[in-house]
């Protein structure tokens, strides 16, 4: 928290311990203590005129972040590289659900004000800061941002306040650009676009390009007509390269303001592939015909390093991200993660791993979720074997690797972890079991008196410089190791949560310990997670929502919520962000038509504040339920699909008329379950359909 002149951290958000710290824990702090300093300028010198505008604070503040980093750690490459995946891929996953909402929000009582400060303010906010710096040029860009903050320091700003600088700054270089026309369509529309790219047949050398709105259900344009009838249209800075297996052109900007224009490019044949939004700094998807998506898959197969980092991450979330839309196949995304044993950088590993999650959560309960984990591995341990493990100095401790190498080896090796790797297995295995026989044999002393005698307790003496385990893997290491071993390893790693005094430690044993597959043992975790003073405050939201990552705790983590929700609601139902947080991670992953309905009874009889988070989490399992009817209800899906409709658009209005402060959380958590729900309906027969058939290389 900022104060002119003032910053305030809680403790684990500026102690470092660096012996037992992650990149990410070192890269997460670094971000947050530079955000603070940016408020010293956006927020605090220069001040929002209305909190309609707070992403004017926030959004600077955020995208500073990763320029901040850069200058501190250029190694790390933020603002080209993490700043796709943390920043970009992930609010337009929030930005692409029918209740989204605009950046600039009407305020117009206290009880709205909170409501504002959300991952749209933040994110989206700083990603079309970085889309505009990109079209003004960085000199240019500076420039009016300077004289923005010269000339309204120790006063109020809008928006218009900000366009109109960077006009200035534009017209004194010769481009004459209305910088307010262009960004309103930004800051005033809800969502994005998705823009179409293909050759023109009738037109040598010319491509056709459309846009429409992207909403992951794109069934809510028909059932919300008031909302889509507006016709959303964006002014886009459309960056467009032409290449063939051997070469790729300069990039030229086309300003895309029409739903269907012409345009002649470079040289086009039926060899030659299109490729939009370079180097992702546009606020928007690309997709294209089947054809140019084959022959971008077969560039990366015989030269990826043709299509630069940044574009291969964003190839791999739009072609995901489209096929979960609808507006794809369900192979073309399996069929482009086939390149990856040849891809040598981290970014679209990351981009890759975060895609394949939230597949895998889709497909864990489903019968045949080792066609989908089997053809996982097989495009991940090529990669894996190489890679290996960190490597080992003579004295038996690890070494460090460079940033971008250690973080490859770590994104690779939690995949194949995770998806069933028996040499990582093994080795995770391993690890824990040298650390425990380093630390038994010694004085039992308990910190726990919750738990009844007649339960067996193994104690340990604390020893830190007897683990060895890389930090930048410990969490790795830690849930593999709780989920494949016995309850002594599950105690003793809850001794180490509570005898450790490093904040980043604690955190990462405690998420271990929600990968148990002891159903008994999540369930006692959740019980002292709330009604005890073990586990700090802050720490229990996410307790349920990792128990409820878990395919044998998700289940639980539901009930439990429900059951708890009058405690959980009392404690965080103040903090938006916790709150919000704490609804989404519980319901993102239930896909099945049981749950969906328990989760719309739920809203009907305890929704009050939280609505908004509710509504969203029935959007995200009605989106998983349709791509199971899709791809397994057979005759019946289209009904079935219909009736799912109805019932999801009478609950909405429930939602938004009675939901309270919350309402915005209700609406997305309806809306991403109906969407999970809706992808098994629709798509999950085509998905496996594809796997059973697809190549063993």
């Amino acid at each position: 928290m900022e104060n002119w002149g003032l910053s305030v951290f809680v403790e684990q958000k500026i102690l470092l311990d660096p012996d037992v710290s992650s990149f990410s824990y070192q890269m997460e702090l670094t971000m947050v203590v530079v955000h603070e300093i940016c408020h010293q300028w956006f927020g605090d010198l220069v001040t929002p005129v209305w909190w309609e505008d707070v992403w004017l604070k926030e959004g600077f503040a955020h995208y500073f972040e990763y320029i901040g980093a850069d200058f501190l750690f250029p190694k790390w490459n933020m603002e080209k590289q993490r700043f796709l995946t943390d920043v970009l891929h992930e609010v337009m996953l929030l930005d692409g659900l029918a209740s989204s909402h605009p950046i600039s929000q009407e305020v117009f009582e206290a009880t709205d004000i909170d409501r504002v400060f959300d991952w749209i303010a933040y994110k989206k906010g700083a990603a079309l800061i970085r889309m505009l710096a990109n079209v003004m040029g960085q000199p240019l860009f500076q420039r009016g941002l300077n004289d923005y903050l010269m000339t309204h320091m120790y006063g109020n700003a809008a928006r218009d306040d900000l366009w109109n600088k960077f006009s200035e700054a534009m017209q004194r270089e010769g481009k004459d650009i209305n910088i307010t026309q262009v960004m309103d369509r930004w800051t005033l529309q809800m969502g994005y676009p998705v823009v179409t790219i293909s050759k023109n047949e009738s037109l040598d050398n010319s491509v056709t390009i459309s846009q429409e709105h992207f909403v992951y259900d794109t069934e809510a344009k028909i059932q919300n007509p008031e909302l889509f009838n507006k016709s959303f249209q964006w002014q886009i800075p459309l960056t467009l390269a032409v290449g063939n297996s051997s070469h790729i052109s300069t990039e030229t900007i086309i300003w895309v303001s029409n739903k269907t224009e012409t345009h002649r490019v470079g040289h086009v044949d039926g060899e030659t592939w299109l490729l939009g939004n370079i180097n992702q700094t546009g606020y928007f998807r690309v997709n294209y015909d089947l054809h140019n998506w084959r022959l971008l898959i077969q560039q990366l197969m015989t030269n990826p390093t043709i299509i630069s980092v940044g574009n291969r991450a964003g190839l791999i979330d739009d072609v995901f991200n489209l096929a979960r839309a609808g507006y794809l196949p369900q192979n073309v995304p399996l069929q482009m993660i086939s390149y990856l044993s040849q891809e040598t950088e981290f970014l679209p590993w990351h981009a890759a791993s975060r895609a394949l999650y939230q597949l895998d959560k889709l497909l864990d309960r489903t019968e045949d979720h080792s066609l989908f984990s089997d053809y996982v591995l097989r495009q991940v341990e090529p990669k894996y074997h190489k890679l290996g493990w960190p490597a080992t100095s003579p004295d038996g401790s690890f070494m460090q690797a460079v940033y971008q190498t250690e973080e490859l080896q770590r994104e690779v090796m939690m995949l194949a972890c995770s998806f069933g790797n028996k040499h990582c297995h093994r080795q995770a295995v391993s690890l824990i079991s040298d650390w425990i026989s380093s630390n038994k044999n010694r004085q039992e002393v308990s910190v726990l008196n919750t738990i009844p005698p007649a339960k067996r307790i193994i104690k340990w003496k604390v020893n830190r410089l007897s683990n060895r385990i890389p930090p930048n893997v410990r969490d790795i290491v830690y849930c593999t190791g709780v989920s494949l071993m016995d309850e002594d390893v599950w105690e003793f790693i809850w001794m180490k949560f509570h005898s450790s005094t490093a904040i980043s430690e604690k955190k990462v044993l405690l998420e271990a310990l929600t990968c148990s597959d002891n159903i008994f043992l999540l369930n006692r975790l959740l019980n002292l997670s709330l009604t005890s003073d073990l586990v700090p405050d802050q720490d229990v939201i996410d307790v349920i929502i990792h128990v409820g990552r878990n395919p044998l705790g998700r289940h639980l983590a539901w009930r439990y919520f429900r059951e708890k929700w009058d405690i959980l609601n009392s404690r965080y139902g103040e903090a938006l962000f916790m709150n919000s947080k704490l609804i989404s991670g519980v319901t993102e992953f239930l896909n099945t038509e049981a749950e969906l309905n328990e989760l719309k009874e739920f809203i009907l009889t305890s929704g009050g504040e939280s609505a908004p988070a509710f509504a969203r989490a029935i959007e995200i399992v009605q989106a998983n339920l349709k791509e199971f009817i899709l791809t397994s209800g057979g005759e019946s899906a289209p009904a079935f699909a219909r009736a799912i409709e109805i019932v999801q658009a009478n609950l909405k209005e429930f939602i938004l008329t009675s939901g309270g402060e919350s309402a915005p959380a209700f609406a997305r958590a309806i809306e991403i379950v109906q969407a999970n729900v809706k992808w098994h309906i629709l798509f999950q027969e085509q998905f496996y359909r594809w796997l059973r058939k697809a190549p063993d290389g």
